[in-house]
């Protein structure tokens, strides 16, 4: 805990994380709760937190830093992007109109896919009765929303959030990483039927991604051993499809935690 009287001449405690790249986000997004505003856009991420706030929420760092990466951990999801981004600088703002800098600079590195065009449908009147980049972005602040509030008292959801991660990160062992969150599931649940009865997917999409992870011939695969000579890359379409079923998977599992 940091000592009032250190703070007594501070007006504002500054924390800002630098990210890339500085588009990943959308649009700005702003968070606001008592006793501090977290600001996201262009490559920084500001949070301006109140001396007294600060001086008697000791872990008010580690909370902002894991609301910031709810928002990275929904796009990544969503849109199988990579982002950096460093541990947060703090900066306190004095009443003599200086400042105390400190610095904690250590990148965290997680490699890039290309987004499809957003598509808007009105109807004959000019009513907008279909906007995919609205419906994304709703549906990213509902994602990072609900794995702000379970990630840290439910391991299977951290540990699938990490799988997905690890897949974006090294892409030659890809579906290795997404199938440890089907895996995951089964285990949470005690077995695959259970697993897809409670979260409500079907027989066909689970068994997709276990196909192009256990059976396929790919080089990103879990059993490579198992076809030495005729191993090939999997194809864009191929990829696609597994990323959609484990993400799938993911979102699933948050509704679940929701409705319980």
């Amino acid at each position: 805990m940091v000592s009032d009287r250190i703070m007594i001449d501070i007006i504002e405690v500054q924390l800002e994380w630098k990210y890339s790249p500085k588009n990943y986000f959308e649009e700005p997004i702003v968070f606001k709760e008592a006793g501090f505003v977290l600001e996201i856009s262009g490559g920084i991420a500001l949070a301006k937190v109140e001396p007294s706030f600060y001086s008697q929420e000791p872990d008010i760092k580690e909370y902002l830093t894991q609301l910031l990466e709810s928002r990275f951990q929904a796009v990544q999801i969503m849109s199988h992007k990579d982002y950096t981004l460093t541990k947060p600088s703090r900066t306190d703002l004095r009443k003599d109109g200086g400042k105390n800098v400190f610095v904690e600079v250590e990148p965290m590195v997680i490699k890039v896919s290309m987004g499809s065009p957003d598509i808007v449908i009105r109807d004959k009147d000019g009513n907008i009765v279909a906007d995919t980049k609205r419906d994304r972005l709703q549906k990213q602040r509902w994602f990072s929303e609900v794995v702000a509030k379970y990630r840290g008292k439910d391991h299977t959801l951290d540990q699938i959030l990490k799988s997905y991660q690890m897949a974006v990160k090294d892409a030659k062992n890809e579906l290795v990483y997404l199938y440890e969150i089907r895996d995951a599931l089964a285990k949470r649940f005690k077995n695959a039927k259970s697993a897809r009865q409670k979260l409500g997917i079907s027989k066909n999409e689970w068994d997709t991604l276990g196909r192009l992870a256990n059976q396929e011939p790919l080089e990103q695969g879990r059993h490579r051993g198992k076809a030495v000579g005729s191993l090939r890359p999997a194809g864009i379409q191929e990829l696609d499809t597994a990323r959609k079923c484990a993400s799938r998977l993911v979102e699933l599992y948050l509704i679940f935690l929701e409705t319980q």
